[in-house]
């Protein structure tokens, strides 16, 4: 007898419409977008993207995702291997938790099409938190300020 792992893609884009945040208290703005996670079964889920226009970053978050805080509930993030880029994550992951997935990428100021493929022991739902954003909110990101918790 052998398990087969549910496989399930998500496509989107980041425009210049798309929420920007300063990346790990950089001065730089990265376009991203994030999605909440909802799995139907415990167990360990993989992200990875390939053949996508743009070099991606991401980070799974628990509960929640405050872009003024981006240490805050961070779980995983996308790694490097011998100084090659790949978008990468994995971690084990409970149903009934909320999971925040945040797609950025690699370099600042960057917009494209990207794709993702999720796999796991059950099916995966994707739930898009931030769609876009208003020119307000935008400006009042430009005034971000990194802050961490001691």
């Amino acid at each position: 007898m052998f398990l087969l792992d549910f496989q399930r893609t998500y496509e989107s884009k980041l425009t210049e419409k798309s929420r920007i945040y300063s990346r790990e208290c950089s001065k730089e703005s990265f376009h991203y977008e994030s999605i909440e996670l909802i799995v139907a079964e415990n167990g360990f889920y993989s992200l990875n993207s390939s053949n996508n226009t743009i070099r991606l970053y991401g980070y799974i978050y628990q509960d929640q995702f405050d872009p003024s805080y981006p240490h805050e509930n961070l779980l995983t993030q996308s790694s490097f291997a011998c100084n090659k880029h790949r978008f990468y994550l994995g971690n084990i992951l409970e149903k009934n938790r909320i999971y925040i997935l945040v797609v950025t990428t690699l370099y600042p100021n960057v917009r494209g099409s990207f794709q993702l493929l999720v796999t796991g022991p059950s099916n995966v739902t994707f739930k898009r938190i931030s769609k876009s954003t208003s020119s307000e909110t935008n400006n009042r990101m430009n005034e971000f300020v990194c802050r961490f918790d001691n």
